[in-house]
């Protein structure tokens, strides 16, 4: 074994020794393993295209928000990687204070990850949701990286939009960034790529997913009592080789949060009407 292998073996078994699963522990890294972590994955992800296209069966998760302990809760119900394998829609990070340079080593590597996914041709992920500007996923597989994200255009409305509470095509979205889009705007991007569902994350639901446009869109949130503030469910979307989708859900604790998770803005906001604050 190399020392590099060597390194990330005794990493991931630092990494899930935690306790048992009712008591688990945090785990600290120090900042030059951080470091390590981060370069390799940041060369991991350019050689991946930005459009990923995978296979069945496999575990689709929303935002964790570095809730690391409840990552592990999911991986419990799913399986460990690398005999389960996930899909992550992004907004990983949690909200804390970290050093400069080591915000910057993170923004490199995050401008490296995949933008989108297809899953068995018939699925569409992505983090945020549609774009006026999509005609093909031609375009998405041209998207250079690194890639920082813009104002708006198309790479931006893929991480930013969200689809509409109400009306229908495109209108602003009250984030102040990109736009909302209504069930006719799903409906066609489904008939014109043949896709059965799209599949996207970025705003805290209730129960940790929820349906929308006759089902023809799924939002996913994977971060329970997301910030310390809301009594949301965690959940992901257990995708089998027959494409039949079901969901495994980390349900919402009722104790307090510690304080330092407490937030007054966090920055994914809940659907309107569905989650409450504590």
């Amino acid at each position: 074994m190399t020392e590099d292998d060597l390194f990330y073996d005794s990493l991931i078994t630092r990494l899930f020794k935690t306790g048992n699963k009712k008591k688990r522990k945090s785990v600290a890294l120090k900042e030059p393993e951080i470091r390590k972590i981060v370069k390799s994955a940041r060369q991991i992800f350019l050689k991946q295209p930005i459009l990923l296209e995978l296979q069945s069966p496999l575990n689709i998760c929303g935002d964790i928000h570095g809730q690391y302990l409840d990552l592990l809760r999911l991986f419990d119900s799913g399986g460990f990687p690398p005999k389960s394998n996930y899909l992550f829609l992004g907004d990983y990070v949690g909200i804390k204070k970290y050093s400069v340079k080591l915000w910057k080593i993170f923004s490199d590597c995050f401008n490296c990850l995949p933008l989108a996914a297809v899953v068995d041709e018939k699925i569409f992920c992505v983090h945020g949701g549609l774009s006026p500007d999509l005609k093909n996923l031609n375009q998405i597989k041209k998207i250079p990286r690194p890639a920082k994200v813009p104002e708006s255009g198309l790479l931006c409305d893929l991480l930013w939009s969200d689809p509409a509470e109400e009306g229908d095509g495109w209108e602003e979205n009250d984030r102040g960034v990109s736009w909302v889009f209504g069930e006719s705007v799903v409906e066609k991007f489904k008939e014109e790529h043949d896709f059965d569902l799209i599949c996207r994350a970025h705003q805290v639901v209730e129960k940790g997913y929820e349906f929308y446009s006759n089902r023809s869109l799924v939002t996913i949130f994977s971060a329970p009592n997301y910030c310390g503030e809301f009594d949301n469910n965690g959940a992901m979307m257990i995708v089998d080789e027959e494409l039949e989708c079901s969901f495994g859900v980390i349900l919402a604790s009722k104790k307090e949060p510690p304080a330092w998770s407490l937030n007054n803005f966090p920055p994914t906001p809940p659907r309107k009407s569905k989650v409450k604050r504590k």
